[in-house]
Formats: C-alpha cells, structure tokens, sequence
C-alpha cells in the first residue's frame, strides 16, 4: 500500500494581496493616534489655565509639596511657567511623533524605513521627558519654596512611574536598533539573490 498525500486548500482570513492591517490593528492605531492628539490638546489646555493665574500654581504646587508652604511671586510664576512649557514642548514633540508612527502602522508600513527613526526619536524623547520631568518637578519645587524655607532645600524625588518611564524608553529604542539591523540584513540577502 502507497501513502497518499492529499494537500487540502485553507482559505485565509485576508486576501493574500492585501497591504492592510486587519481591523483590530487598524482600530487600535487610530484610537492610540486619537489619544496623543488628544494628549496635546489636554497637556496644552492644562498648561494654559494654571500658569495663566499665579494663585492656581500656588494651588498646584500646595497639592505637590503635600500641603507645605509656597510663595508665588511674579518671578516663581514667570520661571515655573518656563519649565512648564519646556515640559509641554517636549511632551507634545513626543505625543506627535507617537501619532505618526500609529498612522503609519495603522496603515500597515510595518517596515517602512521612518519606523525605526521614529521610534529612536520618540525613545529619546521619552528618555528627555522622564529624566528631564525629576528636574523640573525638583526645580519647580525649590523655586515655590525658595522665600518661605528658612534655608531651600533641594530635594530629589525619583518615582517607579519615572523609572518605567526610563525602561520604556530604552526599549524603544532598542527595539529601533533591532528593527534597522534586520532591514540591513534583508538588504544584504536581497543583494545575495
């Protein structure tokens, strides 16, 4: 008795010719795209209303030292809204570079050659944003206290969120690391053939 081979057919899921993601990428794409707009929008809209009244940044400041004593005059107010909007520009940067690289996945250029740019980019700037926000929040915290302490203190204050936020930043760019020496390897085979 001869074995016999019998090759059944599977039909897929997509189209073999289809360049789309499936609908649940293509989903979650556009909801991640929606949330860094919106990310922008609300970090914008925050910034603006607090620094836009000298007793909300003492307010907001209150909160952050636990109820210990601040003084806002026009020099903390004018210095704490600089690092504000330092902090702003670097988060809304990052948030558009997050919203680029989901249009892009979105629209299903998982190897086009600006994904591993952008998550460089956007790693770096999640490096900046975490290492630089323990900065700011120690500096906003002196400059707040600076005329009520009998002697200013600096303190440091590193927290697990800003030590995630530091790991996952490194991943990414990592990740674009990997993601631009498998695209030179492909090239290289591709060379090869």
């Amino acid at each position: 008795m001869t074995p016999v081979l019998t090759i059944t057919p599977v039909a897929s899921m997509t189209p073999v010719r289809s360049q789309r993601p499936g609908t649940g990428l293509r989903r979650l794409t556009l909801a991640a795209e929606g949330l860094a707009l919106f990310g922008i929008a609300f970090g914008t809209a925050f910034v603006l209303r607090v620094w836009s009244d000298p007793e909300r940044v003492a307010t907001l400041m209150k909160a952050s030292l636990h109820g210990a004593p601040v003084a806002i005059d026009n020099g903390a107010w004018i210095m704490t809204g600089v690092l504000a909007i330092i902090s702003l520009i670097l988060f809304g940067w990052a948030m558009w570079e997050a919203r680029a690289l989901f249009r892009t996945l979105g629209a299903g250029d998982f190897f086009a050659s600006d994904v591993p740019r952008r998550l460089t980019r956007l790693g770096y700037l999640g490096l900046a944003g975490s290492l630089g926000g323990i900065v700011m929040r120690t500096l906003m915290e002196f400059i707040s206290t600076i005329h009520v302490a009998p002697e200013p203190q600096l303190s440091i204050a590193i927290t697990s969120a800003d030590y995630v936020c530091v790991i996952a930043a490194l991943l990414l760019i990592v990740f674009a690391r990997v993601m631009h020496e498998a695209r030179r390897i492909a090239d290289e085979n591709q060379g090869f053939v």
